[in-house]
């Protein structure tokens, strides 16, 4: 018990000098930057195969079906990014910060999440309510909504206007990172 008290001091010691920093969790450093990558690669076939592929290419489909691929793990990793966050705690943001930078900062997070389970999640109802099937690589998915076009053409917008606020706060949330430098180095 004596031995679990001077742990915690220590730690107590630790957050208080200046100079040494509280990394976020290996298990949610490595979550951040998969997701990371998963993102990035889902909103740039996005934005290829809706803005530049041509409607007649040859890949058309592969294409398409690598980008639900990648929004289905974008859903998932974001189940098991929720599980780890409840498990292992964000660390205090350190001081520092004036209040509109911590509400900004806690508004961009709490928005990114809500994006991160409803651009995969839009998409997927899209597919399904077209009448097509999501696929993650090989392995089809259930379909749980019937085919119904006009539904189908809300949820493309929506889809889409998701997936731009997404990007969107991806940039914010990168230009704040940039901004605090010591949080960059807490995440890496």
């Amino acid at each position: 018990m004596q031995l679990n008290v001077t742990k915690l001091l220590r730690k107590k010691e630790v957050c208080r000098n200046k100079k040494t920093m509280i990394k976020y969790h290996i298990s949610s450093r490595i979550i951040h930057w998969l997701m990371a990558l998963i993102i990035i690669i889902t909103l740039l076939l996005g934005i290829y195969m809706t803005k530049f592929l041509p409607k007649d290419a040859t890949n058309l489909i592969e294409i398409y079906n690598l980008h639900k691929s990648f929004g289905v793990m974008a859903l998932i990793f974001i189940v098991i990014r929720i599980i780890n966050r409840f498990i292992h705690k964000a660390p205090q943001t350190p001081e520092g910060f004036n209040k509109i930078e911590k509400f900004a900062a806690h508004f961009i997070h709490i928005l990114l999440y809500i994006l991160m389970i409803f651009v995969p999640f839009s998409g997927y109802l899209m597919s399904n309510f077209y009448g097509f099937p999501v696929h993650i690589f090989s392995y089809k998915m259930p379909i749980i909504v019937s085919n119904n076009l006009q539904f189908g053409a809300i949820f493309l917008n929506i889809h889409e206007i998701l997936a731009y606020s997404l990007l969107a706060a991806i940039i914010f949330h990168i230009l704040g990172a940039l901004k605090h430098n010591d949080i960059l180095k807490r995440i890496i």
